[in-house]
């Protein structure tokens, strides 16, 4: 499943990032990278920003790219 399609307060384990290296890198740089877990705090909206903690950093993460992140519960 995705990180969008994941609901609020669920821990999870990023197991790809279906995006290309620009996306991977910059993600990397923010502290989500594959083998990562991270707890989705809430989900704004039908398209809005997905707000997840990777270790002690908040992050709102746009839609498009909460998608490209496969996780697993």
């Amino acid at each position: 499943m995705t990180l969008a399609q994941l609901k609020g307060n669920t821990k999870a384990k990023i197991l790809d990032i279906t995006g290309g290296k620009a996306l991977t890198g910059r993600l990397m740089n923010m502290g989500i990278y594959k083998g990562k877990e991270l707890l989705k705090l809430s989900h704004i909206g039908l398209r809005g920003p997905v707000v997840v903690k990777a270790g002690r950093t908040i992050l709102a993460l746009g839609h498009g790219i909460a998608e490209k992140i496969i996780v697993e519960a």
